[in-house]
């Protein structure tokens, strides 16, 4: 248990990090610079450290406060220097501090310089249930399971359903035209459920190039390969909860996908424009599925989040993962979908390898969920090279079928 709290000895705006924007950076990839996840506690704190009203309103060469306070070092121990008693906590801290000192954002190691630079709001992101859930109890029942409805409200039945049938083929209109028809290859993830969240949707579009005339939007992207990593468990008898859907845009196979805002939860619930209630909405709606299907004797939940990020241009980003730390087999997953990528790239691009990497943060999202959960960067939406990843249809269907085979390990 976290014991302080890093704001009730505030005494003054110098007691805070600074840092200068540089060309091209937001809020989320200033906070990526200074090593701190981009989740909604830290963009908030970042927000109101800087009496902001908008994250998107910084601006390329202004000095902002960042989320870190400067903390007197004792010489005997950080515990005893900002008076906490949590030793994992003081260790996840001064790993930050080694880390920013690596690569070039400390200029002193903090037993020279004296200072501990602590994170308001990394470590200590809040959870809070008290708030209205996205799905009702009378929407999923031992006989109807909401996004299992097509956009033409036919019921689509649960793997397990198709299996006691024989049914091999499925008609699935969310899909989209030329995907819709879904032929069931075998029954190896019958009796399994997974949930298949896109980042972002409806009033928030996520990462964003813009080129001319050119725009891509993360939410976009993350959709189609949601897409067709969900129609893939499908082909394989599990039953697949699609959290965010579009009514009418299924797969797709253009290079530009045209950045729209009317993505709903389970197909009908609007998508809040508050990110804290968007992300306590979802991980609501996921959480009730889950015990529904717990109700149902469904033995085996697994949830997967996928992002597409935003760094700087010249920054490649191999695909890597997030998971949960109080979850064991979150880790698991994490690393068997790290593996499998690891594995495929030195396949496909023996030349430069892999540099995808799995690790604990944070997120919300990631540390809420009741299923075993696993968090996906897909690329960087800014980069030249890793744009080739979303932009051509057919890497976007490699990625989900990684995605599927290191889920099924």
């Amino acid at each position: 248990m976290v014991l302080w709290s890093p704001f009730a000895s505030l005494k003054s705006a110098d007691d805070y990090v600074i840092a200068k924007v540089r060309n091209g950076e937001n809020v989320e990839t200033l906070l990526q610079r200074f090593l701190l996840t981009p989740h909604t506690c830290n963009i908030e704190a970042f927000v109101k450290l800087n009496d902001l009203k908008s994250k998107d309103l910084i601006y390329v060469g202004r000095i902002y406060k960042m989320p870190l306070l400067i903390k007197p070092y004792n010489g005997v121990n950080i515990r005893s220097s900002i008076g906490i008693s949590d030793y994992e906590l003081a260790k996840k801290i001064e790993k930050l501090n080694l880390d920013l000192l690596n690569v070039g954002i400390r200029d002193q190691y903090f037993k020279t310089s004296k200072k501990i630079w602590v994170p308001t709001d990394e470590f200590n992101c809040e959870t809070n249930s008290d708030f209205e859930i996205g799905v009702k109890d009378s929407e999923v029942d031992d006989d109807t399971v909401t996004s299992t409805k097509g956009t033409d409200g036919k019921y689509i039945p649960t793997g397990t359903e198709l299996k006691r049938k024989g049914i091999k083929t499925i008609n699935v209109p969310l899909m989209g035209p030329g995907y819709d028809i879904v032929h069931i290859e075998d029954f190896s993830l019958a009796g399994q459920v997974y949930y298949i969240i896109c980042g972002h949707g409806g009033p928030d579009p996520g990462a964003m190039y813009i080129n001319g005339d050119i725009q891509m939007c993360e939410d976009e992207y993350a959709y189609d390969v949601s897409l067709r990593l969900a129609r893939n468990l499908m082909q394989h008898g599990a039953t697949v909860e699609i959290i965010v859907q579009d009514l009418n845009d299924g797969i797709r196979d253009d290079k530009i996908l045209p950045c729209d805002n009317d993505e709903l939860t389970l197909g009908k619930y609007p998508i809040p424009l508050s990110q804290v209630k968007r992300l306590r909405d979802r991980v609501a709606t996921i959480n009730k599925l889950y015990y529904k299907y717990k109700k149902r004797g469904y033995k085996i939940q697994k949830a997967i989040e996928i992002h597409v990020d935003s760094r700087a241009k010249n920054k490649r980003q191999d695909v890597f993962f997030y998971y949960n730390k109080n979850n064991p087999a979150s880790k698991v997953l994490a690393e068997n979908i790290h593996q499998v990528f690891g594995e495929k790239y030195g396949e496909h691009q023996k030349d430069r390898g892999y540099d995808g990497h799995v690790e604990d943060r944070g997120i919300y999202m990631v540390r809420n969920v009741i299923p075993t959960m696993v968090f996906v960067e897909l690329a960087n939406i800014r980069n030249k090279y890793d744009q080739n990843r979303l932009l051509i249809n057919t890497n976007r269907q490699a990625l989900a079928n990684w995605l599927l085979e290191g889920l099924r390990k």
